[in-house]
């Protein structure tokens, strides 16, 4: 028997759809006033949001309130720049908010964003997100992290991270 060596989880010809695991919140103890990448009314909702802003309202062109605490899983891909920016000029104007995204450290995004967060929190092992029926998947295709804006956003993670051994929270650099 010959070894493939290294292998993914295939998503090919599935739904690009993947939504955070409500446990996550509920570990990071977190209410957000803002899901700006959430689906449709009537779809599967996970974040605990106050308001959300669905795909056809483009969370990216849409306004974001000055002092929202802000929880977005984006679309991955080529556009995960351009929401961590958005993300990064939130910060910037006195909101705060956090992004879940897979951990690229390699990628130009990553270190582009680290110069705007409070911290990074990187995930031990890869987290099971789910479908849009609501079910699990076997697993991301790869880590993740929280990239995090917001001294109360850093602590509590910190403090959720070490309750519930999620993994570590770099924040050095600040």
């Amino acid at each position: 028997m010959t070894s493939r060596g290294f292998t993914h989880e295939s998503t090919y010809n599935e739904s690009k759809e993947w939504y955070t695991p409500p446990t996550l919140f509920e570990q990071l103890g977190i209410e957000f006033d803002l899901d700006p990448c959430a689906p449709a009314e009537g779809e599967l909702r996970t974040v605990p949001a106050k308001r959300f802003i669905t795909l056809e309202q483009n969370g990216l062109l849409s306004p974001w309130g000055e002092k929202e605490n802000v929880f977005m899983n984006p679309p991955y891909g080529a556009d995960t720049p351009k929401w961590l920016n958005k993300l990064a000029e939130h910060s910037q104007n006195g909101g705060s908010g956090m992004a879940l995204v897979f951990s690229r450290t390699d990628t130009i995004w990553f270190h582009d964003i680290a110069k705007h967060i409070d911290a990074i929190a990187f995930f031990k092992g890869r987290i099971q997100f789910l479908k849009p029926d609501g079910t699990r998947g076997k697993g991301s295709g790869a880590g993740s992290m929280l990239a995090i804006s917001g001294q109360d956003n850093r602590e509590q993670v910190e403090y959720a991270f070490n309750k519930h051994n999620l993994g570590i929270v770099a924040s050095y650099w600040t």
